[in-house]
């Protein structure tokens, strides 16, 4: 393919130019003291730039940007200063034409300096006719050269700092980088704002975010998975993205959305991840317009973990998320009548399938088996639905109450010193795991033995079969004590039966943390919590002092993940409240605020030729507080739904209120396509819900339409979290 880039500007490259050019004019300053300046190139056109000491500086770049799309082998590429200015309060506003053979396109752009953020607002007439297509951008170049490990990137759910932890061919992978170069163009829809941050090795920053996404686009664009190119007007997002340019990076927005060298086809990894473009662009038609607007945040930050807290508070502060209020009290009535009538009892066991169809029109799939932790979640079933059983206005406590405890009697018949399994076979009560034949993982007993403590330790001593159930645990306990290393980590995965260490990744440690605090309050031995504490020292020093966590997901395995944050966030909490050392909350706070930047703060709306039979995601229903799951692929889903508590604590415990937004929009937003009664969407009935959609191509589809009891307890979880940590809070949220 013939990609021609032909550069209005001859300052843009050289250095020397912005030495030697006499007209100059000094537009203002931002906050940190660096000049806005318009610099006039050897052409006789005005280039944009910001002068400062600081690797963040922006060579004179000419802010106009043409695409033109001839065919899939000739695409034009065109920049160009401005021919014309005037100054405008604290900015300025140029004008520029773009003429090609066939058309021109006409900018009217309009900047403005507040604090330390230059603002865009852009209009763009074409003048002309043709086949062709167009896309307009605007990009910033550095002063200086940099090479990939000498940069910092920051994509929210997807990018957090450097190649590591991504896989090789995931957008900001290290394929991206293999010959020096790289171009990466993500659309606004894959990204929960829709922003993109580049921190230098000297901790200067710019950060691209569109303060005023519309995402509204067609069908055609949003359930491509072929990738095809499209002239389409109805494309109505952009994409932010870098590119290198011989060393020196181009910070950006492309409007509309052509997105690469990377993309991702709708599926999950790795067979989703594709090197090649997924071109968007606008006809060339006579009077046709665009219009948009970026901003640029310059900063200076201590930390790479500093400067993305940061760049997304600035981001969430810009969009203002909504929330949209539900029914919290029906929304749980719902969900514990759907599990307690799910629940299947047999003469010799109890459980709930581990995966069944949510769709009242589709065919009823079940799965076999039944599992604790991760997606299964069987443990913590019974944990809310004993939780439920205390409402005395329950007609359905005693029923709440019988099934959770079956559930619990049926699962202490397992061995786990070592592992035999992580649940059974509903119909031939043999024992079986959830996903990798012959493993078992840390995850799985951390998150469902965890559950079963806390029910156990609020039942009381004189509850049902305690000491069984203690005892059963402690087993479990006692024998994970064994597995921990000396740096104080845990493998990830063993051999059913043998305990014989299959995965030795010690990432995911933070999943023993809870349950030992529980066992160590439960018994009243000291080296449960002392090995809680060293795991947790563990996994801060690996790799989260840093800001990024890793690991959270099974089948995903030691890649950036949302549910490492959320999961270490809550051992954070419970050891800062058990213990009260202000070290926790600190490593707490770094986890919500890692956790935070995967829930879109804007909402992506549904095909606007789509029907509702079409989709998964209903119209009308906002998509703000869903999150993107982990790097990788683009599926959202309501996991956070599970820490409404954590961020309503961390609220409390560092009085930053900002915390309290985030747990309002978890605890209700999350609850959109949860069917109800007289709102049931096409599901089979009240409490059911569907586990993931995405927001991308394939926009308002999941891969399929299942439900796994994980959806639900997330939910409980939050529910019951809240209103056990503060029922006076609790009372005024739900209102």
């Amino acid at each position: 393919m013939q990609i021609k880039n032909i550069i209005i500007s001859s300052a843009i490259l050289a250095m020397f130019a912005f030495e030697s050019c006499t007209e100059r004019e000094n537009l203002g300053r931002l906050e940190n003291g660096a000049r806005v300046i318009l610099q006039k190139n050897s052409e006789g056109r005005w280039d944009i730039s910001v002068d400062n000491q600081s690797l963040n500086a922006v060579s004179p770049s000419p802010a106009c940007g043409v695409e033109i799309y001839h065919s899939e082998d000739s695409i034009t590429k065109l920049f160009s200063g401005y021919s014309s200015y005037e100054k405008s309060g604290s900015g300025f506003k140029g004008k520029a034409t773009v003429t090609t053979v066939s058309a021109s396109y006409i900018f009217n752009d309009e900047w403005k300096i507040s604090e330390n953020i230059l603002f865009l607002k852009r209009k763009v007439k074409v003048e002309g006719n043709s086949n062709e297509g167009f896309l307009s951008s605007v990009e910033l170049k550095t002063a200086q050269k940099f090479a990939r490990e000498d940069v910092n990137i920051f994509a929210p759910g997807m990018i957090y700092g450097s190649t590591a932890h991504l896989t090789d061919s995931a957008i900001g992978g290290k394929d991206l980088y293999l010959a020096g170069k790289g171009t990466l163009w993500i659309r606004e829809d894959r990204l929960p704002s829709p922003m993109l941050g580049l921190l230098a090795n000297d901790m200067s920053a710019v950060t691209i975010l569109n303060p005023l996404p519309n995402g509204e686009t067609d069908t055609l664009d949003s359930q491509d998975i072929e990738c095809k190119t499209l002239i389409n007007h109805q494309v109505l997002l952009g994409a932010v993205g870098l590119v290198n340019k011989d060393g020196f990076y181009a910070i950006g927005y492309h409007f509309p959305c052509s997105e690469g060298e990377y993309t991702y086809q709708g599926a999950t990894y790795p067979n989703g991840q594709k090197h090649q473009w997924r071109r968007r662009y606008h006809p060339v038609i006579n009077g046709f317009e665009q219009t948009y607007s970026v901003s640029f945040r310059f900063s200076d930050e201590k930390t790479f973990s500093e400067f993305y807290v940061k760049a997304w508070r600035w981001a969430w502060q810009t969009l203002k998320p909504r929330v949209i209020k539900q029914d919290i009290e029906l929304a749980k009535t719902s969900m514990l009548d759907m599990l307690a009538g799910l629940i299947q009892v047999t003469p010799n066991h109890a459980g709930i399938r581990l995966y069944q169809s949510a769709a009242k029109n589709e065919s009823k799939d079940y799965a076999r088996q039944t599992i604790l932790g991760f997606v299964g979640k069987a443990l913590e079933v019974s944990n809310y639905l004993l939780y439920g059983s205390l409402d005395s206005a329950n007609p359905n406590a005693a029923k709440y109450r019988e099934l959770a405890y079956r559930i619990f009697d049926s699962f202490i018949r397992m061995p786990l010193n070592p592992p035999v399994g992580e649940g059974f076979n509903m119909e031939t009560g043999e024992f079986t795991i959830a996903l990798t034949p012959g493993q078992v993982y840390l995850r799985s007993f951390g998150d469902d033995l965890k559950a079963m403590m806390k029910a156990v330790l609020r039942e009381g001593s004189g509850s049902y079969h305690y000491k069984e159930y203690i005892a059963w645990n402690k087993s479990f306990a006692d024998w994970l004590l064994t597995q921990q290393n000396s740096e104080g980590g845990f493998p990830r995965k063993w051999i059913v039966g043998t305990g014989e260490v299959a995965e030795k990744s010690a990432s995911a440690s933070y999943n023993a943390v809870p349950f030992l605090i529980l066992m160590s309050k439960a018994t009243g031995q000291t080296n449960y919590l002392d090995a809680a504490v060293k795991a947790a020292d563990y996994c801060w020093d690996s790799g989260q002092i840093h800001g990024v966590f890793v690991g959270g997901t099974i089948d995903n395995p030691d890649v950036i993940d949302k549910e490492a944050g959320t999961l270490s966030l809550e051992a954070y909490i419970m050891l800062y409240e058990h213990t009260k050392n202000k070290k926790w909350l600190r490593r707490a706070q770094m986890a919500a605020d890692f956790s935070e930047t995967w829930i879109y703060a804007w909402n992506v709306p549904m095909p606007s030729d789509s029907k509702d039979e079409q989709l998964q995601w209903k119209r009308g229903n906002s998509t703000v507080g869903l999150q993107l799951i982990s790097s990788g692929h683009s599926l959202t889903d309501c996991y956070m739904a599970f820490d409404v508590d954590e961020f309503a604590k961390m609220a409390k415990y560092t009085n930053d209120d900002h915390y309290l937004e985030v747990s309002e929009i978890l605890l209700h937003n999350t609850k959109q396509m949860l069917a109800i009664p007289g709102r049931l969407y096409d599901l089979n009935g009240p409490g059911w819900q569907q586990e993931h959609w995405s927001l991308a191509p394939v926009r308002g589809n999941g891969l399929h339409r299942g439900w796994l009891p994980w959806v639900t307890t997330s939910q409980l979880n939050g529910i019951f979290g809240l209103e056990e940590y503060d029922q006076e809070l609790y009372r005024q949220m739900i209102q």
